[in-house]
């Protein structure tokens, strides 16, 4: 027959109707979970209380809907199952899909979780002491002026806010680690700030507090997709860095491929290992344009990852230092014991004293563990998957309760809600470490890579802060912002500082 090949789309599509018939067939015979109707404004406002009490109604598995998606929620029996069986639920796929990292994953060639991993490992948390060695003096220099901004809030009552300084604090640390001081300007510092805000915009940090985005999630996510992908990435973040980061990739392949350079005189920078590994790759090759647009990439998820979070962190930690005062004493009795003298005579801390302040560690766990994170890192399924006397169907959306495994009276007794801020201490689990019965950084291989810096960044804040002021809350009280998202949400209230008449640093 002529022209045969015009029936080729007609049959394609034809093909593709007749299999999702079949697959969604095939699904309405699996036994699945209960569906079960939770409102919308119960999943904002009350999270925590509404999956629970679902859960505890109808079964360690359930399906939800939420944002115009079908999630699979499970409870603490199935947490570790769903978190370290990658072959079967899929870290990498849940976490484009959730976070709507699709347009971002076009120059990933599909490696970005492994790579970021590798190179976090390797030129952040293996260089550990040094780094810290490296950032210490910028905690030093902006908990002084926070400080002093904080005195002068309390006689005008304009009280600095705490996390804006901070945020700043983390943005020019993660500058001088991932491409070095000679990048520390403030041009480059806003549009750092700008990249990393334009990331959580992009993954969902803050769509709940948008009408639009609660109730219209794929108008709100095509909005976000274009603001951020197509305007914010290319016009703020590459045409800021991209002018320096290009000719810097082009001076490290000249060095690399020289072997004129000492290791010691190596720059100390993840920019630098990221050049110096591909190139070593290659044999010596120039890197390619679309492997420079892969290393901004990573780059610019370092900066989302590093940016964010450990700032909300710090300032949960020091909420719940204020509202138990009681801890105070004991932490700052370990600053003394833990702090050192660099070769100047001057007292620091270093990453031997902050592995050391096994009390401030014990304590920030314990605040993870109960800050009220309610939805885990999603996963999708990569088959058909039984979980008990149901089965969760492949490409599904499938996340653990984290309010169940952190608040589990087998693990934790009785009353586990109990804020026990030293407990870990005594049993000698570090804030880093990860288990069944503490996700706050995830579980298996895809638990945080950077949690080692993070902690350190946020024992360094904390630290800083307490060794020279009592932290307390404006009107005694704060609140949960966001109670579906504490993990990038910090709370809401304005935190106040005495100073102390004898200072520890």
């Amino acid at each position: 027959m002529e022209h045969s090949y015009l029936l080729a789309g007609p049959v394609l599509l034809a093909g593709w109707a007749a299999y999702t018939k079949y697959r969604k067939s095939a699904n309405d015979r699996l036994p699945l979970p209960p569906l079960v109707d939770i409102p919308p404004e119960d999943i904002f406002s009350r999270p925590r209380e509404a999956y629970g009490e679902a859960l505890a109604a109808h079964g360690p598995v359930i399906r939800v809907r939420r944002k115009g998606n079908l999630e699979y929620i499970v409870n603490q029996e199935y947490a570790r199952y769903v978190l370290t069986c990658n072959r079967l639920f899929s870290f990498e796929d849940g976490a484009i899909h959730i976070m709507n990292l699709q347009p971002i994953m076009v120059f990933t060639e599909g490696t970005l979780f492994q790579d970021l991993n590798t190179f976090v490992r390797e030129a952040i948390v293996d260089r550990i002491d040094e780094n810290v060695y490296r950032i210490w003096p910028l905690f030093q220099r902006d908990a002084t002026k926070f400080l002093e901004h904080a005195a002068e809030g309390k006689k005008t009552g304009q009280h600095p806010v705490f996390f804006d300084h901070f945020h700043q604090t983390i943005a020019e640390t993660t500058l001088l680690l991932l491409f070095g001081k000679d990048y520390i300007s403030h041009r480059n510092l806003q549009a750092m700030e700008d990249a990393s805000n334009a990331m959580a915009e992009l993954t969902g940090q803050y769509q709940n507090f948008s009408i639009v985005g609660k109730y219209l999630p794929i108008l709100f996510i095509a909005y976000i997709w274009i603001k951020v992908v197509l305007v914010i990435i290319p016009f703020r973040y590459l045409c800021t860095f991209g002018p320096q980061v290009w000719p810097d990739i082009n001076r490290y392949e000249k060095m690399i491929a020289s072997g004129n350079t000492a290791p010691e005189d190596e720059p100390r920078t993840v920019l630098f290992h990221i050049v110096k590994t591909y190139t070593l790759q290659s044999g010596g090759k120039r890197i390619g344009w679309f492997r420079r647009l892969y290393i901004h990439v990573m780059l610019l998820c370092m900066i989302f990852a590093a940016v964010h979070t450990s700032t909300v962190v710090s300032q949960w930690v020091l909420c719940r230092l204020a509202e138990y005062p009681e801890y105070l004493g004991p932490l700052r009795e370990e600053i003394l014991r833990v702090l050192e003298e660099d070769e100047t005579g001057q007292m620091r801390l270093t990453a031997k004293s902050l592995r050391e302040a096994r009390l401030m560690d014990s304590f920030l766990r314990e605040v993870m563990r109960l800050k009220g994170d309610t939805i885990a890192s999603m996963r999708l399924t990569t088959t058909d998957v039984p979980l008990g006397n149901v089965v969760v169907p492949k490409g599904s959306l499938v996340t653990v309760m984290a309010t169940t495994v952190h608040e589990n009276p087998d693990t934790f007794g009785d009353d586990p809600r109990e804020f026990k801020g030293f407990q870990w201490a005594e049993s000698n689990k570090e804030a880093v470490m990860t288990g069944p019965g503490h996700i706050a950084f995830g579980l298996g291989r895809f638990a945080c890579p950077g949690r080692v810096l993070a902690v350190n960044e946020i024992k360094l804040i904390v630290l800083s802060l307490i060794a020279r002021a009592t932290p307390t809350l404006l009107e005694g009280k704060y609140e949960v912002s966001d109670p579906l998202n504490t993990v990038t949400q910090p709370p809401k209230g304005t935190l106040v500082f005495e100073p102390l008449e004898k200072p520890y640093l």
